[in-house]
């Protein structure tokens, strides 16, 4: 497909912006199931950090029990060592910036690896929705793949299709939590994507996250594949 050799042809970088539950993972997959991007799903990457019970995830722990916002340097730490380990010239940040002093975060990273960001999309979605996506989300714990038990159910109940490995809800999951972390998008990230759609109003695109994750990722796809175009 053109678009996806168009989408690897300079290092560049694009930020997956939207609300808890919008699909940002299952769109970032999708892309790059297709493509040779590397993705940095930071809130997977500070999930596994707590389950592995390493000395950064017990930092990063309590924030994200309490449904907040873990803080800039210990995201930074986190998503500066999964870079070490990417590969390709295009990198996708699933959910990163979350917060106005994470932009600056953002900068200095895209400074540090020699990457121009050439997009930042969000996904838009309602509230209500959101809930319900969440509160179904399962998690392998193995493979990492994710299910929703409303709207994408394993075939087995508590199993997943891939590896057969465990499905788990995650903490931050639970719907009180969920209502926090969406007060916390509201207040923390809406700001910043303000500011993006402020000062890098030519690189920002606004998608509706309601259709089904592979439609959606083929939208993204196509208008990321634009806005590289005009660099």
């Amino acid at each position: 497909m053109a678009g996806e050799s168009a989408i690897q042809e300079k290092n560049c970088a694009a930020v997956l912006m939207g609300p808890p539950g919008s699909g940002k993972t299952t769109v970032a997959r999708a892309l790059a199931a297709h493509s040779e991007i590397a993705v940095i799903e930071t809130g997977n990457l500070l999930e596994t950090e707590v389950k592995r019970d390493t000395a950064l995830g017990r930092e990063i722990s309590p924030h994200k029990a309490a449904g907040d916002l873990v803080p800039p340097e210990l995201v930074k730490r986190v998503i500066s060592a999964e870079l070490e380990r990417s590969s390709g010239k295009f990198v996708l940040f699933d959910g990163f910036p979350r917060s106005i002093p994470q932009v600056d975060l953002l900068f200095g990273l895209l400074k540090e690896r020699n990457l121009t960001l050439c997009g930042v999309i969000n996904l838009n979605i309602e509230k209500e929705a959101v809930l319900k996506r969440l509160s179904g989300r399962r998690l392998c714990q193995s493979c990492g793949a994710l299910y929703n038990i409303y709207l994408n159910p394993p075939r087995q109940e508590g199993r997943c299709d891939r590896c057969g490995g465990q499905l788990a809800q995650r903490q931050d999951d639970r719907e009180e939590i969920v209502r926090r972390r969406f007060e916390n998008y509201e207040r923390e990230t809406v700001p910043v994507i303000g500011l993006f759609r402020k000062e890098h109003k030519e690189i920002c695109l606004e998608i509706g996250a309601q259709a089904i994750p592979d439609e959606v990722a083929n939208q993204v796809r196509e208008k990321l594949t634009k806005a590289r175009g005009r660099d």
